[in-house]
């Protein structure tokens, strides 16, 4: 993507990037406070949304687990609302570790990977089968999704497939969790009509099933993907 490897604004990168890592910090510092991180952004208002994009964005960056704020955003956001910013989200912020691992970061990915030989074979296999090994890595929890963001920036992939198929590949998990989250928060908040409970609890039950066995299947496959490639 020539946008990631050609950039003529570092100073704006720079700044969007100290942002997002200042996002993130504060989303290490407030993880033990959920209930008042969830009072603080609905407090933002219209600014509600950037921020928490902000933080999830910076915390996906520096390599911080995005489970509590995928619970955050259904239990804030409801859960349709909340899965689509959610899944923004993880978005942009494969997009951006995506360009930083092919830019400024470039260096620093390439040493810290090179010791690793799962990611030698991934850069095989995506050679050899591209889209299918990004959408199976994200199914599969083999590999976590923040060390993938940088590892598929040293692949040949490429961007348009790297982004449609993180995207498609997220989406069970993000929504998995952000369900969650979001009937978390009408339980606490007392909004859940007891009828629907049952209902509701069978609904994320099956859920949990398929994406199990999503996720198995994608594993399987990946690793003989990567087997083959060792």
């Amino acid at each position: 993507m020539k946008g990631c490897v050609n950039n003529k604004k570092p100073l704006i990168i720079t700044a969007i990037i100290l942002i997002l890592l200042i996002g993130g910090f504060a989303a290490i510092a407030l993880k033990d406070r959920f209930p008042q991180i969830q009072e603080w952004l609905l407090s933002l208002g219209a600014w509600a949304l950037p921020a928490f994009i902000s933080m999830y964005v910076g915390a996906s960056i520096i390599g911080i687990p995005s489970a509590i704020l995928m619970l955050a955003s259904g239990s804030l956001f409801g859960f349709f609302k909340g899965w689509g910013i959610v899944s923004l989200a993880d978005t942009l912020s494969a997009v951006l570790c995506y360009c930083l691992g092919r830019t400024i970061a470039r260096q620093w990915v390439k040493k810290w990977i090179s010791n690793r030989k799962q990611f030698v074979a991934l850069d095989r296999a995506v050679e050899h089968k591209g889209w299918k090994i990004v959408l199976f890595a994200r199914l599969s929890p083999l590999l976590p999704s923040n060390i993938l963001n940088y590892g598929f920036s040293l692949t040949k992939i490429n961007f348009w497939h790297y982004l449609s198929f993180t995207w498609v590949g997220m989406l069970p998990v993000t929504g998995f969790y952000v369900y969650l989250g979001s009937l978390g928060g009408n339980l606490m908040r007392g909004q859940q009509p007891s009828g629907q409970l049952g209902l509701q609890l069978l609904g994320l039950g099956a859920t949990l099933l398929a994406i199990i066995y999503t996720t198995r299947l994608a594993k399987k496959t990946l690793s003989e993907s990567l087997e083959t490639e060792d």
